[in-house]
């Protein structure tokens, strides 16, 4: 059974939501985007998924929650206010308490895609294939196949419209319920 315990509520700084302790066998992802619209579409796949998520706009934020909490594998933008995520990226992979996090980097700029692959441990190019990067979380994670993917009209919908919004998506790979 879960077992979540609101720890702090900060609506400054970068966290979009109450910090938050998970109490359960549930991985723990960390998205870090500054863009809302992709936060709450990671956090309602990833969810459906079974995992349970956490939200930062920036790498200061995300660096506090990393603190607080540390996730199963992070999510990182490297197009971040305040602090780069690849400085971020680069903090993560250099601290001892840190280092053996999973980061998967995701990005739109191809100049920063090179330098990222060399720290994370796997890159993903925007706009993004869900099922790529679905299928990149579960090798990390070291399993051996990933959870069969049922249709999910909730992350269908907003995926559209993020896609149609926002660039952030192929159309293509994820379309709204019938």
């Amino acid at each position: 059974m879960d077992c979540v315990v609101d720890v702090e509520l900060e609506r400054d700084g970068g966290l979009s939501q109450p910090v938050r302790k998970f109490g359960s066998e549930r991985p723990i992802v960390l998205v870090v985007d500054d863009d809302p619209w992709i936060r709450l579409l990671m956090r309602d796949l990833l969810t459906d998924e079974g995992y349970a998520v956490l939200e930062a706009s920036n790498g200061f934020a995300a660096l506090r929650l990393v603190e607080r909490q540390a996730p199963t594998i992070v999510l990182l933008d490297l197009v971040l206010p305040e602090q780069s995520g690849l400085d971020l990226l680069t903090v993560l992979k250099s601290t001892r308490s840190t280092t053996h996090m999973p980061v998967i980097a995701v990005t739109a700029r191809t100049d920063l895609l090179a330098r990222a692959s060399e720290l994370a441990d796997a890159v993903v190019a925007k706009p993004f294939d869900v099922e790529e990067l679905l299928a990149k979380i579960s090798v990390i994670r070291g399993r051996s196949s990933p959870r069969a993917n049922a249709a999910k009209p909730i992350a269908s919908a907003r995926a559209g419209q993020h896609g149609a919004n926002r660039g952030g998506l192929h159309a293509q790979t994820i379309s709204p319920p019938p």
